[in-house]
């Protein structure tokens, strides 16, 4: 439960004391920092990188062109509860893809007092960040990403800091760091957030691979991940491409996050039945619901999917808060969790 706007200043101020802080105010928000907090955005600090905004619409001939391929499929994961073109069109500027928008909420998630939740965050992932990466990895707010700066420290995102937290429990749980070289699959990759910083962070990654039953995260996906370096080390598949693909794939660690809570039983069906074929050694998976894994489906109900997982072979062998500092899972307002699995036959 988000505490109420009174008692997080009361939390707040208590927590810092302990650090030997004193917060004298709280500002209060402005009616625009407000209004962002309910609808999607985007910040025009910085300008569209030069060519880009001609690549970045709607009638570009590659996304019409996988937006048709895509719809000529029949597959289950094909077809979408909550992913659908009117959502994408309230919810999604194209060229402006890192905004708070259906890939990332970077202000809705948090709600009011956002600089100050995302200088908690910033403070906890320093504490876990054993590879340094806060260090190494930048944030340069193209695109529309909404960032934060405090005195003498680097400009963060929630782009930024998903990512470190990210990796650091992958490499706490499975050594990613020390391997001579593994490969990845990224189911419903979205922009390409994660793909971009685990490169950036794990130079040992061999091939990363990334999917999704979404035409424009396909388009965008292919573009950023060429803008920022990385088209060397992926390979972006189109659903179709990818059916065809999967079975003679070899996947180290699959990746899902936020993305089978917002399909429908059927889809995450069909995506184990993949995983089925390709057998990838572990599975991440971060759910929106605290811990428990549910469906999407199209009439409002929810389907629960562990089962599924189970019966694909796979064991839970981590179940941790993305914070694990309870105070800042309160302060923050955010109860997701990182389930991390190992296939057992």
């Amino acid at each position: 439960m988000t505490p109420a706007p009174n008692r997080l200043k009361r939390l707040v101020r208590r927590a810092f004391a302990k650090a030997g802080l004193r917060i004298s105010r709280i500002d209060q928000q402005s009616e625009a920092e407000t209004a962002r907090l309910k609808a999607a955005s985007f910040n025009a600090e910085h300008p569209l990188p030069e060519g880009t905004a001609d690549y970045l619409r709607h009638d570009n001939p590659r996304l019409m062109a996988l937006r048709e391929r895509y719809n000529a499929l029949t597959v289950d994961a094909a077809v979408h509860s909550l992913w659908n073109p009117q959502r994408m069109d309230r919810q999604l500027e194209l060229s402006h893809f890192r905004g708070d928008n259906v890939y990332v909420w970077q202000l809705r998630n948090v709600r009011e007092q956002a600089r100050l939740k995302y200088y908690l965050f910033m403070t906890y992932a320093q504490g876990i960040d054993d590879l340094g990466l806060l260090g190494s990895l930048t944030e340069d707010g193209l695109f529309g990403c909404w960032t934060f700066d405090y005195p003498n420290h680097p400009t963060i995102s929630r782009d930024l800091l998903d990512s470190v937290n990210e990796i650091n429990f992958l490499n706490r749980h499975l050594n990613l760091k020390q391997r001579d070289s593994f490969r990845v699959l990224d189911i419903g990759a979205g922009y390409g957030r994660l793909p971009h910083r685990m490169l950036q962070a794990l130079p040992n990654i061999d091939h990363y691979y990334c999917t999704d039953a979404v035409a424009e995260s396909t388009f965008l996906s292919e573009f950023y991940l060429k803008f920022r370096g990385c088209a060397d080390k992926t390979t972006v598949l189109p659903l179709d491409e990818f059916i065809t693909a999967a079975p003679d794939l070899d996947i180290d660690l699959a990746i899902n996050i936020h993305s089978f809570s917002e399909m429908s039983i059927a889809a995450i069906n069909w995506w184990f039945a993949r995983l089925a074929e390709m057998r990838p050694k572990h599975l991440f998976i971060i759910p929106n619901d605290q811990d428990r894994l549910l469906s999407a489906e199209s009439d409002g109900s929810r389907v629960e999917f562990s089962d599924r997982i189970a019966a694909s072979g796979y064991e839970l062998i981590a179940n941790e808060p993305i914070y694990r500092d309870p105070c800042i899972q309160e302060l923050i307002g955010v109860d997701d969790h990182f389930l991390l699995y190992k296939r057992v036959d």
